[in-house]
């Protein structure tokens, strides 16, 4: 016997049409949050990249200013040493020309002699001493003149020590100071002399120049 179906077809495809858009519906709506997921997975890792390499950033800036604080430490305390040997040039410089002749005719004085005068004049100055012989201020002399700090440096003078034939030999025996000769010696300034004396006047007009400005302050 054929069975006959009742029931409006048109409903029931109507029923199964609605199902389908259903099911399709939330596919779609699972597989748009899968996506969304999956994206916001994917930007919180770039964004966890992002956060590490600036971090990498802060801590490399920080480093970096540490060593460039270290730095500043380092060329001011070279600027400090620079300034403390100027400022020791400058009263090298400074010194009296006398005391670089002194000095000089310390080194260059022999053995055998010894000074008693030293005067100065200007450029000019005189020495006066007692040397075993006239060899002796000629060795002087020539030490003079290979020196920077002396020019022209002449003999004018020297006496042989008098022999004193009425003292007793049996006494005590002299010194062999006394038997030597007394000389004079004059000599002008070299060129190291000269450039000194400029240097100290410039150096005192310097000075003197920055007293004012700071006066005038």
């Amino acid at each position: 016997m054929a069975k006959i179906n009742l029931l409006p077809w048109r409903d029931e495809l109507r029923e199964q049409r609605k199902k389908q858009f259903i099911a399709m519906c939330v596919g779609v709506a699972i597989l748009g949050l899968v996506a969304v997921m999956l994206a916001w997975l994917y930007f919180d890792h770039k964004l966890s990249d992002q956060e590490q390499a600036n971090q990498l950033i802060t801590s490399t800036n920080q480093t970096l200013d540490s060593q460039l604080k270290t730095l500043d430490g380092l060329q001011e305390r070279r600027n400090a040493i620079i300034e403390r040997m100027k400022l020791i040039q400058g009263l090298e410089s400074q010194r009296p020309v006398t005391v670089h002749i002194i000095d000089e005719l310390v080194r260059v004085v022999p053995s055998n002699m010894y000074i008693t005068k030293f005067n100065r004049t200007g450029d000019k100055f005189t020495i006066e001493g007692r040397a075993e012989s006239p060899n002796t201020v000629a060795e002087l002399l020539r030490g003079m003149e290979v020196s920077p700090w002396f020019r022209n440096a002449f003999m004018n003078s020297f006496l042989a020590a008098e022999e004193n034939k009425n003292k007793d030999t049996s006494s005590i025996v002299p010194r062999v100071e006394e038997t030597y000769g007394s000389f004079v010696v004059t000599a002008d300034l070299g060129e190291a002399a000269i450039q000194v004396d400029a240097d100290a006047q410039g150096a005192s007009a310097a000075v003197a120049t920055t007293a004012n400005a700071g006066g005038a302050k």
